[in-house]
């Protein structure tokens, strides 16, 4: 197990918690909550826009926009970290 990529995993689901927190004590202001929510997947969501697929998510519920964006970034930042961790230990097979 990569202790790094745990750790990735770990911070980025504490910016979901932390950004679902603040966006539902946003004082119930749909603004609020809609850049709240859109925060820990901003990037993901560019990426999809950019190559043309985000139809494909507008008539999703937040929670299945954040399961089909989010699971991927987490197997990602695994690996990101599973790669340092390789590294750093002069082999990336353990």
């Amino acid at each position: 197990m990569s202790h790094i990529g745990k750790t990735l995993c770990l911070t980025y689901a504490l910016i979901i918690a932390i950004c679902i927190a603040f966006s539902y004590s946003a004082g119930g202001g749909f603004k609020g909550q809609y850049v709240f929510l859109q925060l820990p997947i901003v990037i993901q969501m560019a990426s999809i826009d950019a190559v043309g697929l985000s139809p494909k998510l507008q008539n999703l519920s937040w929670v299945s926009v954040y399961g089909a964006l989010c699971l991927p970034t987490f197997l990602f930042l695994y690996f990101v970290g599973w790669a340092i961790d390789g590294r750093s230990s002069g082999s990336p097979f353990k």
